[in-house]
């Protein structure tokens, strides 16, 4: 909950409510999708429940926009966002009940998401730019 209050903060600064609300749901969604999917595969069903996906969403969507931003976003940097995405899913790999394909669907759709709706402002003229 610390990291949905923190991350989640920031990048409703940065992208806007609406923006923050599509990320967060649709990458809980995808993230599900992706466990669902996979439990289907290997045929080991699991009850999973929980918003990890969706936070995982929020890192994935910072990281995006601190890579646009020369690495920073506020006071987040991106090399701590990824050390903070990779231990994550290390523990959750080296532990039993983690859906790591939860995690990996939310992160992957929150920076494909970021990608879409993400428009850096240009300081200089006042517009925004796709660089």
């Amino acid at each position: 909950m610390l990291s949905l209050g923190l991350l989640g903060w920031q990048l409703e600064l940065t992208v806007g409510k609406i923006k923050y609300v599509i990320i967060y749901l649709c990458s809980g969604i995808a993230g599900n999708l992706l466990s669902m999917i996979m439990d289907i595969r290997t045929g080991e069903y699991a009850v999973s429940a929980g918003a990890s996906g969706a936070i995982f969403g929020i890192i994935g969507a910072l990281l995006y926009i601190a890579v646009r931003n020369h690495g920073r976003i506020g006071r987040i940097s991106g090399r701590g966002l990824a050390w903070m995405a990779v231990f994550t899913l290390y523990y959750g790999f080296t532990s039993t009940g983690v859906d790591n394909y939860a995690h990996i669907g939310g992160l992957v759709c929150g920076f494909i998401l970021a990608i879409c709706l993400y428009w850096k402002k240009d300081r200089e003229y006042g517009s925004f730019s796709y660089r």
